[in-house]
């Protein structure tokens, strides 16, 4: 056999083989069934469009306690979790050296204002026999100096005096506002120095019975969120409880956070139960928009796409341009497929509002089964 006839026999088989495959293809395409794919019902539901952040649960005002004056802790009279009044005394410092200096400002008052008495004498004298020409201008005017100068003395020892009455009264550390003290940083026999900064004794929560939190937004969910919009949200410490809160205010001072631009909402929520404490981790839900009592699909069924092989066997294949509304899934009808398209609503995570083009009930393909698929 020469070595063409044997290149003809080759090709040969070659066009049999590929119109053999081209059968055996065609007739399987041309074979689908309802039972190639999943399918799917237009249900009715509800559509929730919301956006998910997490945030510490903080009390709405924290006040720092602490010292102005330094000394040893001579006594504590507040514990965590203690409530507390405004005024109430929650410790007490060392008070022998204030004392000490209070009597020292007290004795140096005194010396001040005995001076100034002196000088008042002195001035009252002097102006007399100024008056009577028996001594020199300049006299007198050293006489009504050294008064100025023991009166401004009684002042400056006035000043000193105050101040060491205000350290001493500093000793005693008492509560400015009504609450609940949720942090304790100092023990009886402890030292706190004052020299640099306001050593902090003990935070006070103002009311735990009201609380925020405060949540990181991307800029690309702020602009859909406004004040007074409600909230939703989970702790890990009760998993089956979801609690609510109200957007309070959204902070215009932004972070960065990966080169995201992040901004802070504040969310209010009422704490009457007690059961939520500083420092809980909120998962949160804020409701942007919801379409209740719908006609639904799951998004995934506005994702399937049909093969070039599958597309060659529907009736309708051209379809008119779509609007942004618009969208397009496919369905069984008379034992055939046909696409269809739908007029979208809202959307969330998972679902979607069918406006128009399909009813309840109606059964579309979600996907292709492995046997059926053709991408």
């Amino acid at each position: 056999m020469t070595r063409k006839k044997k290149i003809l026999i080759a090709c040969g088989i070659l066009v049999l083989a590929f119109a053999g495959w081209k059968i055996f293809y065609s007739k399987t395409e041309k074979n689908i069934k309802e039972s190639d794919f999943e399918q799917v019902k237009v249900e009715k539901g509800n559509v929730i469009y919301s956006v998910t952040a997490s945030g510490k649960i903080q009390p709405i005002n924290t006040v720092s306690v602490g010292t102005q004056v330094s000394g040893i802790i001579e006594e504590v009279l507040a514990d965590y979790n203690d409530e507390v009044q405004e005024g109430q005394v929650l410790a007490r410092l060392d008070t022998s050296v204030l004392q000490e200096n209070l009597n020292d400002a007290q004795a140096q008052l005194d010396l001040a204002k005995a001076k100034e008495k002196i000088e008042n004498l002195n001035y009252n004298r002097t102006q007399e026999l100024y008056k009577e020409k028996l001594i020199a201008k300049a006299a007198f005017e050293e006489a009504e100096i050294a008064l100025e100068t023991a009166k401004a003395n009684v002042l400056s020892a006035q000043a000193n005096f105050n101040r060491a009455n205000q350290n001493y009264g500093y000793a005693t550390i008492t509560s400015p506002v009504a609450g609940t003290v949720i942090s304790k940083e100092v023990e009886q026999g402890q030292t706190v120095a004052a020299s640099f900064s306001t050593p902090t004794m003990f935070k006070i929560a103002e009311d735990l019975t009201k609380m925020q939190i405060e949540a990181n937004i991307a800029e690309a969910d702020i602009g859909m969120i406004t004040p007074h919009m409600p909230v939703t949200f989970t702790v890990d410490a009760y998993p089956n409880d979801v609690f609510a809160g109200t957007v309070e205010q959204i902070r215009l001072s932004p972070t960065e956070e990966q080169n995201v631009v992040m901004y802070t909402v504040v969310i209010q929520l009422d704490n009457s139960s007690r059961k939520l404490l500083p420092g809980m981790t909120a998962s949160v839900d804020i409701k942007i928009q919801e379409a209740l009592d719908v006609l639904t699909l799951p998004a995934m069924a506005l994702q399937y796409k049909p093969s070039s092989a599958v597309k060659s066997q529907m009736e309708t294949q051209k379809i008119a341009d779509l609007q942004p509304t618009q969208a397009v899934v496919y369905r069984f009808k008379d034992k055939k497929l046909e696409p269809v398209v739908i007029e979208k609503g809202l959307a969330d995570l998972s679902n979607i509002e069918i406006k128009s083009g399909l009813k309840e009930g109606d059964s579309v393909i979600l996907e292709a089964k492995e046997k059926g698929r053709r991408r």
